[in-house]
């Protein structure tokens, strides 16, 4: 057996065992190993005995030779095409693993997989049918005969359990249900019928020919609907389908009812009518099989839609959440945008004032005919200046205020900082100095608009927190140092101040939404929870480092907050 072959198997979540063509054991993969043995040493064919014996048959048509001897792990083995069977595996007492054993042939290997479908919900149903299995068994190996019918019987049971398991779909596994079971009792007519308050509306029946019947209501006395609550099949001849039918039936049948109950609940019924007279041991024992199976089919598609249900509301919860995430972002946007509005409006007056003035004075030369041409030069140096000051302060409020940048794009992070300087310079220009050490870096994709706005909101605090100080105390004064540089994969911004630091008590709750140190009307307590969830949206990340400081020793850079962004 190739290395490659044997690794794959090995590496494999599902417990596999490999026999060679003349059915050698060769190899077990280690999720055997742990699902079945705690092993100090190699597993060997010596081990693979010992659990034989432990796996019992669910649903299988047997041949008469195999009744005694009887394993699906070894009719797995010995399997001459693909096989697949339903198997109890005993992994203590009274307690089983339900799995599906399959087993095919790949060039000259016998490769056996094992896969676990134990459910919790199904665990007292498979603890019953176990029962019921142990005792069919004993009484099918009295005599061949027994053993044949058994095995027609349990052919219709794999029947109806491949079409559950190849679709979520009721009315197909009650179709075919109705069908074979038909085809069994030699039915005039059979029928599935909803539970509706103690009524039963019919909604499938077979053959088609009495599809007129459907949507009609059953009514039934008082002792056959304690058998259906109470989980007991019915049998009785009568010459009325029921106590509300308008018509007899031409000749007296046999009325099978069977319940369909799933953790106490009746969820409806099947209604057999038949001409036959006695309904063996084994015939009852089927029905009682068939209806486990239909009742599991319709539980687990009910559980499936409520999944499905669940699902889609987790979905909208999630799209809604998003939504309400990016309004928060844009509200958080506006409210620091509002907080900047003086700032730009003084910012763009002192250049448009300069170049009023500018304008009166070339005015005033013009009009006096003696024109100086070094005057009209300085002032139209100083005009487009001023324009100049002007174009970049618009530029980066509509860089700022851009709320549908939703596709990543390719940014330099050091322009996008300066941009974001420019619009807090009216409050920077007056006593805080900006210390600036960029390093060079390439552009990278990002969302820009939403990196300015933690930039911004960084930059913001730090300067609200140096307000507070005097500003010409110490050797720097009130100062913020900016750092980019990159390491590995990642791009560092980093934001110092020497302002007064963050309380120890209040450290946990910087990214806490609706936590704010700043008097009401000034802040929404939101702007470092969103400057989180932006980096979490870029996959980086934002921390800060803080120390409190004494009022008279403000030199040192006491608050540092650093934005990292993944190249």
């Amino acid at each position: 057996m190739s290395k490659i072959l044997r690794s794959f198997y090995h590496n494999l979540k599902e417990p596999v065992i490999i026999y060679d063509i003349n059915e050698n054991f060769l190899h077990c993969n280690k999720a055997f190993a742990k699902t079945f043995f705690k092993p100090e040493g190699a597993l060997g064919i010596d081990s693979l005995k010992k659990i034989n014996y432990k796996f019992y048959c669910d649903i299988c048509l047997l041949e008469t030779s195999e009744l005694m001897s009887y394993s699906p792990l070894v009719a797995a083995i010995k399997a001459r095409t693909d096989f697949t069977t339903y198997a109890l595996y005993q992994l203590e007492e009274r307690k089983f693993l339900y799995y599906i054993i399959k087993s095919f042939t790949f060039k000259k290997y016998k490769v056996v997989y094992f896969y676990d479908v134990t459910q919790e919900l199904e665990l007292e149903k498979l603890r019953k049918e176990n029962e019921v299995l142990k005792i069919q068994n004993l009484e099918f190996s009295n005599t061949n005969s027994k053993a044949q019918n058994q095995a027609l019987k349990m052919a219709l049971l794999n029947r109806i359990s491949t079409s559950i398991r190849e679709t979520l779909d009721v009315k197909s596994v009650i179709k075919t249900a109705l069908k074979e079971l038909s085809i069994v009792f030699g039915a005039h007519k059979v029928y599935y019928a909803n539970e509706i308050k103690e009524k039963f509306a019919i909604e499938y029946v077979y053959p088609s020919a009495f599809s007129n019947q459907t949507g009609e209501t059953l009514v039934y006395d008082k002792k056959v609907l304690k058998n259906i609550y109470d989980g007991k099949n019915s049998f009785q001849f009568c010459l009325m389908e029921h106590n509300g039918s308008g018509e007899p039936l031409k000749a007296p049948l046999n009325r099978i009812i069977i319940p369909i109950i799933k953790s106490s609940e009746v969820l409806g019924i099947i209604v057999i009518f038949t001409p036959k007279k006695e309904i063996s041991e084994i015939e009852k024992e089927l029905l009682v099989g068939i209806s486990g199976q239909i009742s599991s089919a319709i539980f687990q598609v009910i559980l499936f839609n409520q999944v499905t249900k669940k699902k889609e509301e987790l979905e909208d919860a999630i799209k809604e959440l998003k939504e309400t995430q990016l309004q928060l972002i844009n509200a958080e946007k506006m409210a620091s945008l509002g907080q900047l509005i003086a700032s730009v409006a003084h910012e763009i007056n002192t250049p448009l004032a300069s170049i009023s003035a500018n304008n009166e004075i070339a005015k005033k030369i013009y009009n006096s005919n003696e024109i100086d041409t070094d005057i009209l030069k300085d002032l139209n140096s100083i005009d487009s200046e001023a324009i100049k000051r002007i174009s970049n302060l618009v530029r980066s409020l509509k860089r700022f205020v851009r709320l549908d940048e939703m596709v990543q794009q390719e940014a330099d992070i050091n322009q996008e900082l300066d941009l974001t300087l420019d619009l807090l310079k009216h409050k920077t220009k007056k006593g805080i100095k900006i210390i600036k050490n960029y390093a060079e870096l390439k552009p990278i994709k990002c969302y820009p608009n939403m990196l300015n706005q933690v930039f911004l909101n960084i930059l913001m605090n730090a300067i609200q927190s140096l307000e507070t100080k005097t500003h010409k105390i110490g050797e720097y004064g009130a100062s913020i140092e900016i750092n980019t540089y990159k390491e590995d994969d990642k791009l560092f911004v980093s934001i110092k101040d020497n302002g007064l630091g963050i309380d120890e008590k209040n450290k946990k709750k910087i990214f806490q939404p609706g936590f704010t140190t700043k008097k009401i009307g000034e802040g929404t307590g939101l702007g470092l929870a969103i400057c989180k969830k932006i980096m979490e949206k870029h996959k980086g990340e934002i921390f800060f480092n803080t120390q409190k400081q004494d009022k008279t020793k403000l030199d040192a850079y006491c608050t540092e907050f650093c934005v990292v962004i993944p190249f």
